[in-house]
């Protein structure tokens, strides 16, 4: 779901606390035409106003303690969804941030942080869940749709990318010094998900993308493009087609995971590229199944 815009205002003045919005609009004159609506809609004794809609949006309301939570919306089905959202965000902004009267909302600035967090979560909700799960079993700093580049400069967008900050080493067992690509791709974690079946042409797609990547860095005062490669491949679906386990189960293994290798690749062949692919089954209830190919 989009989410346009969102207002938190004190729910006796209606001044706005924190704002956040997409279009030019005077969070004062927004707050205040929010707070009007609901006033009348308590003197009416209609009760409380979750929600109502424009010809083209829908404005959440979820109040919580002393504050109203409003979210904008374009008119679409997920209201269920958006209101949930509100009601955690307005409990958020009243745990941690020190309510003074008067201020303006950009005194609550420090809240953006958290509002984009739910902003993201909202917008790619299967792979929001499929990140934190991630997250909490690998570690890392983890980026949803992360942009990456190909050598040629076009773009292409991951949906989970884990960095693990490695603190690379310049100097191998041998003594030669190790290729910058190696130790950048020491930190690094791929991640495929699909919120459905994945089917054998996803996965071989997503395999084959692994060795394309790479950064333009500067060395020796000229501009070079520097490959690098996961040190873990992963991918996330709800179900995985008959077709995708036969090929997976074609790939080598190594303790009876599926590797990855440089030789699979059709734009590279660095000897030091192997990582393993890590397979998991989406489960609503629980922690999803890692997928053992027999």
């Amino acid at each position: 779901m989009e989410i346009e815009g969102v207002i938190i205002f004190d729910a006796k003045s209606g001044i706005p606390l924190f704002s956040k919005l997409k279009s030019d609009i005077d969070p004062s004159l927004f707050s205040g035409f929010i707070a009007a609506i609901g006033h009348f809609s308590n003197e009416l004794k209609l009760g409380g106003l979750s929600s109502f809609s424009t010809e083209e949006k829908v404005i959440f309301l979820a109040p919580h303690d002393n504050v109203v939570t409003a979210l904008v919306a374009p008119k679409k089905p997920e209201y269920q969804q958006a209101y949930a959202l509100a009601k955690e965000l307005g409990m958020e902004f009243s745990n941690k941030i020190k309510i003074k009267a008067g201020a303006p909302p950009e005194a609550n600035i420090e809240f953006t942080a958290i509002v984009d967090e739910f902003m993201r979560k909202i917008r790619h909700p299967f792979i929001s869940r499929a990140a934190d799960f991630l997250h909490k079993k690998y570690g890392g700093e983890v980026s949803i749709k992360a942009r990456m580049m190909r050598e040629s400069g076009t773009e292409d967008i991951m949906d989970i990318l884990i960095n693990l900050g490695v603190k690379n080493d310049s100097g191998s067992k041998s003594g030669k010094k190790r290729p910058l690509a190696e130790m950048l791709s020491e930190n690094f974690i791929f991640c495929k998900v699909v919120d459905g079946r994945i089917s054998r042409a996803e996965v071989i797609d997503f395999v084959e993308s692994l060795g394309g990547y790479g950064a333009r860095i500067f060395e020796k005062e000229e501009l070079k493009f520097v490959p690098y490669y996961p040190s873990r491949a992963i991918i996330v679906a709800r179900e995985f087609s008959p077709e995708a386990i036969e090929f997976l189960k074609k790939l080598p293994r190594q303790n009876n995971k599926p590797m990855v290798e440089a030789t699979m690749f059709s734009l590279r062949r660095e000897s030091f590229l192997r990582c393993p692919l890590d397979l998991y089954e989406w489960r609503e209830n629980g922690e999803p199944d890692e997928v053992v190919l027999d």
